[in-house]
This record gives structure tokens, C-alpha cells and sequence, in this order.
């Protein structure tokens, strides 16, 4: 009798643990279905917003390595290290599909070499001497400016304008140097401040996408102060990390604005244009929360410029990178 029963116990024991293999195995086929559906299958909304009354800290670096190539074969090298820090807070909300940025240009840390001599200064250091190097001059023009941009619900930057802005605008006007002059309204027009406070620059689009899913968008990038444009950028949702989104623009071929006129780096104050012959390629790579924050955004280009100087035309080939990364968030408090 205790034989039979010990059998008995032990077929059941055996048909609980096969039972309980063939739940795991199928709450593993589940998990796995699920897990492709949400990478191949599912359909994920993108969106760009700042969560209101809150300050998103970004620091923007930009790496350039220029070459310089003259008529007579001889050849220059220019480096800058650009890290500018940046402030991004809705005060308010978004309205109608609208969202206004209080929008803040808190310090610069610059670096340059001319293969030479090389210049440092940090904006919070009370040690470091102002530079005299004339390109220097587009960037002092940044420190400190605060204004609003408005992002639409196309998530574009549709308006870049306030008070502050418009009195530093003004001061400008009354400079008498009409070089730097130039310079200044340069580095305080729209597409120059977007360079360093517009993460998304087109990338991503209102809706909701699968992963894998492509379309084209038009791209602009100004390049030492050159508009750089590809009218049919490839742009490609290529990975969601069960995390942030990863869509990726890239760019074959983006053409010059080879009528803006622009300082040219190396040399004092001089400005001039490139021809219709230089060009540009390169990606712009962002990261972003699902919902809609933007974590990094990161750029590589290659650029040929062919500069007029007098009756010269020297070759720049340019090498630039750009990366934004939020280092922080906090909330304001009443």
C-alpha cells in the first residue's frame, strides 16, 4: 500500500514540474513575441517636449579641424574646441501645439590653434585673458544671451526673438566697426543661435513610426557660418533600446549658400564667400525619450570650401563634429 502510494506521489510530482516546464517555456515565447512586436511591429509616437518649469542643462561641443591648402601647394592647420553651455526651460506649457523656450547662453569654454600658438578661455575663470584672436569674436557675441524659441508642432524652430536679444541687436548697430560689426549680427542671426540651441534640427516628425521606418526631410547646417543644405536628407528610425528612440538623418551631398558672406578663420577680420563647387556630407544622430526628451544629439560632417581671397581661391577641407548632451534636470521652485 505505501509502495502505491509513493508512486502515486511521485507521477504527480512528475506531471507538476512538466506542467510547470511547458508555463515557462510558454510565458518565454510570449515574452519573446513581445519583445518583437515592440522592436518590429508596434508603431511608437514621436514627440518633442520639455516638461514645464523645469531646467534641462545641455552642454553643445563642437570639434573642427581645418586644412588649408594655398595655390603654391604650402598648407595650414587650424583646431577650435567649442563647449557651450545651455539652458532650455518651458515656462508655461505648450499651447496649441506650441512650446516657448526661455532659452539661455550660460558660458563657453574656447579653445583655438593656429599650429602655432594656442588660446584657452573659460568664461567662469576670473584668470584666463580675454582673447584677441579675431575668431574669437563670433563666439564672445554668445556669452550671456537669453532668449525664446518657440518650437512648433512640427518641432521646427519656428521663431527666435525676446527682449534681451533684440536690445543686444540694437547695441550692435551702434558699433562703429563695420567689420565687427558684421560679425556680431552674424553670430546673433537665427540660423547661428539654432546651431547651438536646435537639437533636433528636422530630424524627427510628428506621428508614429516602426521600427526600421524612413523618410526624407530637408537639412541645414551652417559650417563656419556657411548654410549647408541637403534638400532630401535619408532619415531612418533605426533603433529603440527599450529606452530612447534612435533616428538617424543622413546626408550625401548638401550644398552651399556661396553668396553669404562670412569671416574667414585664420585671418584678421577678412570676409569673403565660397564657390558653388564646395559641398558638404554628413548625419545627424539623435536620441530621444519616449517622451519626447531629448537625451544627445550628435553630427560628423565633411566639407570642402573653396574660398575667394582676392584672386586667390584656397581650399579648406573641414572636419566637424557636434555632440549635445543633457548633463542635467531640476525642477523650479515656487
Amino acid at each position: 500500500m505505501k509502495m502505491k502510494i509513493l508512486f502515486i506521489v511521485l507521477v504527480l510530482l512528475a506531471v507538476n514540474n512538466t506542467s510547470l516546464a511547458q508555463s515557462k517555456l510558454q510565458a518565454t515565447e510570449i515574452e519573446n513575441t513581445e519583445e518583437n512586436l515592440d522592436v518590429k511591429e508596434l508603431n511608437f509616437r514621436f514627440m518633442y517636449r520639455f516638461a514645464p518649469r523645469t531646467f534641462f542643462i545641455y552642454k553643445c561641443t563642437i570639434d573642427t579641424e581645418i586644412l588649408r591648402a594655398f595655390p603654391d601647394s604650402s598648407t595650414k592647420n587650424f583646431k577650435r574646441k567649442e563647449e557651450v553651455y545651455i539652458t532650455l526651460r518651458d515656462p508655461s506649457g505648450e499651447k496649441d501645439g506650441f512650446v516657448e523656450l526661455n532659452t539661455g547662453i550660460d558660458s563657453i569654454n574656447y579653445e583655438f590653434s593656429d599650429g602655432e600658438k594656442t588660446i584657452k578661455w573659460w568664461s567662469q575663470s576670473d584668470h584666463d585673458p580675454y582673447p584677441t584672436n579675431p575668431d574669437f569674436d563670433k563666439r564672445s557675441a554668445l556669452i550671456g544671451q537669453f532668449f525664446i524659441s518657440t518650437i512648433s508642432p512640427y518641432f521646427e524652430v519656428a521663431k527666435i526673438e525676446g527682449d534681451f536679444l533684440q536690445r543686444a541687436k540694437d547695441n550692435i548697430d551702434d558699433m562703429s566697426d563695420t567689420t565687427l560689426r558684421f560679425i556680431f549680427q552674424q553670430a546673433l542671426s537665427d540660423e547661428n543661435l539654432k546651431l547651438y540651441t536646435d537639437l533636433n534640427k528636422n530630424v524627427i516628425k510628428n506621428g508614429r513610426f516602426k521600427r526600421d521606418s524612413t523618410w526624407k526631410m530637408k537639412f541645414s547646417i551652417p559650417i563656419e557660418g556657411i548654410n549647408y543644405t541637403c534638400d532630401t536628407a535619408n532619415v531612418t528610425f533605426y533603433l529603440y533600446d527599450t529606452k530612447n528612440y534612435h533616428i538617424k538623418a543622413e546626408m550625401p551631398f548638401m550644398k552651399p549658400d556661396y553668396n553669404t558672406v562670412v569671416p574667414i578663420v585664420g585671418l584678421d577680420r577678412v570676409l569673403s564667400t565660397v564657390d558653388s563647387a564646395s559641398k558638404s556630407s554628413g548625419y545627424w544622430d539623435v536620441t530621444l525619450s519616449p517622451r519626447g526628451r531629448f537625451e544627445e544629439a550628435t553630427g560628423e560632417f565633411n566639407t570642402i570650401a573653396n574660398i575667394k581671397l582676392d584672386e586667390a581661391l584656397v581650399t579648406d577641407t573641414i572636419k566637424t563634429k557636434i555632440n549635445f548632451k543633457l548633463l542635467e534636470t531640476y525642477r523650479w521652485k515656487d
